[in-house]
Formats: C-alpha cells, sequence, structure tokens
C-alpha cells in the first residue's frame, strides 16, 4: 500500500515501525528504547530521515507486543518515540505510552508540531498521546538554524515537560551542554548514525 497524498497511516491495535533501536543514549534522558514511525505529513525540508516519511505499510507491530518488548527491556529509562511523525499515529502511540509509564518507565515523544498545533484541537486525537507522555521534543526541523543544545535538531525546537516526572530537569537541558551522536556497527557490517553527528563526519562515512 502506498499514497503519498495520505497524511495519516493508523490502527489503534498497532504501530506502523519504521525502525527500532533497544539501547540509545541521544533521543532522551538515560538509557532509552527508540520507536522510528513511519509516515510524515510535514516533510521539512532537509529531514534527518526522508525514507521515514512516506505513508507506506512498513511492520506493523501489535500494542500489546511492542510495550511488552519494551518493558521488557532491561536496562532503560523509558521510550522514545520519533520519526516520522508520532503525532499521525497518536492512539496507538498514546496505549502503549501508557502501560509503559505504569511500568515505572518514562515516555518521550518528538514532533514536527508545535505544543500550541497539538493542545488546538486541530492535530486528530494529540491529546491522547500528550497525556500519556513525560516529554515532548516539538517544531520542524530547520536546517538552517543549527544548534548545540541536547537532543535538538535545530535551535527552534523545544523540550517540554508533560508531566512531573523529568520537570525539575527540564531548564539544566534547556542549556547549550553539545550535541550528542552515537555510531553502531551492525551485525551485518552497516553502519548506523543516530543523533546529530558533524556534517564531516557524515560526508566520511
Amino acid at each position: 500500500m502506498s499514497d503519498h497524498r495520505k497524511t495519516t497511516l493508523s490502527r489503534p491495535d498497532a504501530v506502523n515501525v519504521a525502525h527500532i533501536v533497544e539501547h540509545c543514549h541521544v533521543l532522551g534522558p538515560g538509557d532509552r528504547f527508540a520507536v522510528w514511525v513511519q509516515g510524515c505529513p510535514i516533510h521539512c525540508p532537509g529531514c534527518h530521515n526522508p525514507q521515514f516519511l512516506p505513508f507506506v505499510d512498513a511492520t506493523w507491530l501489535g500494542v500489546e507486543s511492542l510495550a511488552e518488548r519494551i518493558i521488557y527491556t532491561a536496562g532503560i529509562e523509558g521510550v522514545t518515540f520519533v520519526g516520522g511523525e508520532p503525532f499521525a499515529q497518536p492512539r496507538a502511540l498514546a496505549e502503549i505510552a501508557g502501560r509503559v509509564r505504569k511500568s515505572g518507565l518514562t515516555v518521550m515523544v518528538y514532533s514536527g508540531y508545535t505544543f500550541e498545533e497539538l493542545t488546538s484541537g486541530k492535530v486528530a486525537d494529540a491529546e491522547c498521546l500528550m497525556n500519556n507522555a513525560d516529554l515532548l521534543m516539538d517544531g520542524r526541523y530547520q536546517v538552517d538554524l543549527p544548534t548545540q543544545r541536547l537532543w535538538r535538531g535545530s535551535e527552534n525546537q523545544r523540550l517540554i515537560a508533560l508531566s512531573q516526572r523529568y520537570a525539575d530537569r527540564v531548564q539544566e537541558w534547556d542549556r547549550t551542554l553539545g550535541q550528542a551522536f552515537e555510531v553502531h556497527v551492525k551485525a551485518d557490517g552497516t553502519i548506523e548514525v543516530l543523533g546529530i553527528p558533524p556534517r564531516e563526519l557524515m560526508t566520511s562515512i
């Protein structure tokens, strides 16, 4: 199934997953289980994950099985949903997020939408995911606004506490602390880069 005109391709009982990394340190606090979802209606110029933009079937994972996989991953502090656009699949992700938080883990969500857009009622079902998350990184990626602030793609993006879990640390993380990235070498020899690496590194890779 492929339709680039779509702005959503979602089910309440499953998530259309583009990629998973079970241990990541550059997409939020601590060691995090990272889920990239497939499909984004925003299409920021210069997007770091253009292959995750089209609304096509990638890998559908059931809510219960994905939640259990996250919860039973040893050593993690929580899960981060990134994309793609998580708020194109808010209902299924909200169900997973609720289960994850009940287990004691935390939930962080990246979105190309701003907080104001997500709370305006114009993004369908956004509130259900917002209400089950602890942190939001909001705003379009802007390639002409590089940043040295943690976990962000561009300077305009904001880290917003949605619960009390990290509310007392957001100001600390908002300072210029430098970008972080990880390079993973997979079993098949391919290289995976997470976070925002220096441009010269990507050129050499």
